[in-house]
């Protein structure tokens, strides 16, 4: 029987560290667009909120073509390759090339389409106060979480639109990235583990596997030149600062360089 593992990441640059951010946020929305309760739809539209905060921090979009048009360049110059798997690969660059028409298909900035909605407005000021949405600060609020779920799943699933597209596109990203790097079986000396980048590598993503019998988690520190890993371990009581282990831990290393 295969034994458990969990995987941890660290993003080598500023544009994985968004499209991680972008990921995590959306499979959240999806979680809760699942459920159908009044609690899971308001945990929608924070998500959403949260998602609008962030894509309005710099150009997402012009950012994600970029990133497109280099993963292609650089899938496209393996064709030549005697052991690549052109049928896998043609593949792959068609759902590059239908990505990026998607893009280029998207009018204007992301996230101008909810400044409009003076409901969402209305929400994010008052979620910034703890306890600020209660029913008789926001009616219109509870009068929509009311509402039947099949109606409140057609609003969410509107205002998050151009939001779920673009998930789908840093997800083809995301795995071509982690596809990228095989596993390697190493071990970090008393709870510790510091190796050199090469920067003549478009070096991505660290993904550390662990087994969860180990009950262990990384903290990593990367630069542009090292990265450093430090494991830790909880105290029974969670309340207590984590411990750096004192003995030496096996897990696997994946250096994502596409």
């Amino acid at each position: 029987m295969t034994s458990k593992t969990y995987i941890f990441e660290q993003p080598l640059n500023e544009r994985i560290r968004t499209f991680l951010r972008i990921e995590a946020l959306i499979e959240r929305l999806i979680y809760f667009n699942a459920q159908d309760n009044d609690h899971s739809s308001y945990h929608s539209l924070l998500t959403i909120l949260e998602m609008t905060s962030l894509v309005e921090r710099g150009d997402i979009k012009q950012e994600i073509i970029k990133e497109l048009e280099r993963q292609n360049k650089v899938l496209n110059a393996l064709i030549s390759h005697q052991s690549v798997d052109k049928s896998r690969l043609e593949v792959t660059l068609s759902k590059i090339k239908s990505s990026l028409s998607s893009m280029h298909g998207m009018d204007g900035k992301l996230g101008e389409h909810l400044k409009r909605i003076d409901f969402l407005l209305t929400i994010k000021q008052r979620a910034s106060i703890p306890g600020g949405s209660c029913d008789f600060d926001l009616p219109q609020l509870r009068y929509w979480l009311n509402r039947a779920y099949d109606e409140r799943l057609k609003d969410i699933n509107h205002w998050s639109e151009p939001y779920l597209k673009v998930y789908e596109v840093v997800e083809l990203m995301l795995k071509l990235i982690r596809d990228s790097a095989l596993a390697t079986q190493v071990s970090a000396h008393k709870g510790f583990f510091q190796q050199n980048l090469d920067t003549s590598l478009s070096n991505q993503l660290l993904r550390i596997e662990l087994n969860a019998e180990d009950n262990v988690f990384p903290e990593i520190s990367a630069g542009k030149h090292r990265y450093s890993i430090r494991f830790l371990q909880s105290q029974e009581n969670f309340d207590r600062i984590p411990v750096q282990l004192k003995q030496d831990v096996s897990f696997k290393l994946y250096l994502c360089a596409l």
